[in-house]
């Protein structure tokens, strides 16, 4: 591994689709994801990535396999989800999430960096094949809770993401998550791990993932915890700056990171009687067209026809 030895890892998680196991390497840690099923970067097509502003560049070593260096050995997932489990004041990770803002808006700025065609965002190739081609438990579930038309539309939100034409394309992460950010003891050294699923599209299809996540999270938890996602939230949007282009598809994004959640979930690990809570909270995002899911996290923009 990188001509290191390591020991047994310090974390160990697995789905069908992934594994990531985390080492302790010196004063850094090392995390190694291997892409088990599905799209990911074309190995030989990793550009390199603005230095000093919060990317850590991938390292392809083959089948699959995406190291980084990082300066911690848990995400900012661990850090707030389940919210019981966070400890320690909230400005440290919202100072974090500012940082991977500006990290995000420097890989924007890149423009078109891939030499060859871009697949379009991996979740949203997923989702798009789930919705059309899939039978299984969930997708029945979701078609009884939502309707067929309902499930069309969602249908139709991955093809407005993956249609460049109607915004300028950027350089994007592809799957931004609280699952690979991971912070430093100083929030300015917080990285974001990119490489395995880079391709091309709207800056605002990142921007709109990242914050549907953190909505998904302020719709299932008590109201309690609200407050750190909504500032979270900001924090991103404040770091990164306005958008060039393609702000009307900020909430068809965060729209669909909860319907990926369920699909992803039912596909790579199995189907979980909690899915039914999920796949409830979704009709409204559907006729909000994604509204719903950054107001959940307080982020404004204008609705449907206005």
């Amino acid at each position: 591994m990188s001509g290191e030895e390591h020991s047994a890892p310090l974390h160990d998680m697995r789905t069908g689709r992934l594994r990531t196991r985390v080492y302790r390497a010196g004063e850094q840690y090392l995390w190694r994801r291997d892409v088990l099923i599905g799209d990911s970067a074309p190995s030989g097509a990793l550009p390199p990535l603005p230095a000093g502003v919060g990317l850590a560049e991938a390292e392809y070593r083959g089948d699959g396999t995406y190291e980084y260096r990082a300066p911690g050995g848990l995400s900012l997932g661990h850090r707030i989800w389940p919210p019981a489990a966070r400890t320690g004041p909230p400005e440290p990770l919202v100072r974090a999430m500012r940082t991977v803002g500006r990290a995000l808006r420097a890989l924007h700025a890149r423009g078109p960096a891939l030499p060859v065609p871009a697949l379009p965002p991996p979740p949203i190739s997923r989702l798009s094949r789930w919705l059309r081609s899939t039978d299984d438990h969930a997708h029945r579930r979701l078609t009884a809770v939502l309707g067929p038309s309902r499930v069309e539309e969602l249908a139709a939100w991955c093809d407005a993401l993956t249609d460049t034409a109607s915004a300028r394309p950027a350089l994007l992460h592809g799957e931004p998550s609280v699952g690979v950010i991971v912070p430093s003891p100083d929030p300015s050294g917080t990285v974001l791990l990119t490489g395995e699923s880079l391709t091309h599209g709207p800056a605002a299809f990142d921007l709109g993932w990242l914050l549907g996540e953190l909505a998904e999270m302020a719709r299932l938890a008590d109201p309690a915890h609200t407050p750190l996602l909504v500032d979270l939230a900001a924090a991103l949007l404040a770091g990164h700056g306005p958008l060039d282009s393609g702000s009307a598809l900020l909430p068809l994004a965060a729209g669909l990171r909860s319907v990926v959640h369920v699909s992803d979930y039912a596909t790579y690990v199995g189907w979980n009687d909690g899915l039914e809570h999920c796949i409830a909270l979704l009709p409204d995002l559907v006729d909000t067209a994604g509204h719903a899911a950054l107001d959940a996290v307080g982020v404004r923009t204008p609705a449907p026809g206005r």
